[in-house]
């Protein structure tokens, strides 16, 4: 009873370590951070937010978006332990194949999430993104030509409307590039996943597999 009661234990957790759900955990934190980065900016007040911070997430937020996507799917292939082994086949193969779903899951979560968020951007909170840039456009040109004057070799000025274009709306056609970028994007991630899959394999992947094979 003792030990059939363990062996239960032992299913639960390699389910819950399966590429599916390990994939969509770390999956639901990347829609986190792909909300944050549709719209963290815009609901600040341009008026009462240092115009440093300003510019800087405007440079940097879709930046650490993209290390936090890449983080989230290289956890998940970390983690993810294969829960149905196949007779014959080595333990390694499997592993990669586990560990790139997970982080493809990753991948397709922030992918669809990229996607509705550009569909809202586009639609329903168009005004207020281009509210934000009209008031916050001219503090971020002025902020970066400040910096720029104090430099070396300064980069070419950045006027007004040119940071006022690229704190625009996206599109409806956007949505079609947005989606090209996502299926990049899960290639990616799950060609990351069986890479850190592999290398799990070849140097800690073999006492994982013979502990799978003695579980009921």
């Amino acid at each position: 009873m003792v030990y059939s009661l363990s062996g239960m234990r032992g299913a639960r957790a390699q389910r819950a370590q399966g590429p599916l759900r390990v994939g969509a955990f770390y999956g639901a934190l990347g829609v986190a951070v792909a909300a944050v980065e549709g719209f963290a900016l815009f609901l600040l007040d341009p008026r009462a937010t240092s115009a440093w911070l300003l510019a800087a997430l405007t440079d940097f937020l879709p930046l650490l978006a993209l290390a936090a996507y890449i983080l989230l799917a290289a956890l998940a292939a970390l983690r993810v332990r294969p829960v149905r082994l196949e007779p014959g086949v080595p333990y390694r193969p499997q592993l990669m194949r586990d560990a790139a779903l997970a982080a493809a899951v990753v991948g397709v979560m922030v992918g669809l999430a990229a996607l509705v968020l550009t569909g809202l951007q586009a639609t329903l909170f168009a005004d207020e993104i281009r509210a934000f840039a009209r008031e916050a456009a001219p503090r971020i040109a002025a902020y970066v030509e400040e910096t720029r004057r104090e430099l070396s070799d300064p980069p070419p000025p950045v006027s007004a409307g040119q940071v006022e274009r690229l704190l625009q709306p996206p599109s409806p056609g956007d949505l079609g590039r947005v989606l090209g970028n996502a299926a990049l994007g899960t290639i990616f991630l799950g060609a990351l996943g069986a890479l850190i899959g592999a290398l799990r394999g070849r140097f800690g992947g073999e006492p994982a597999a013979k502990e799978a094979e003695r579980s009921p």
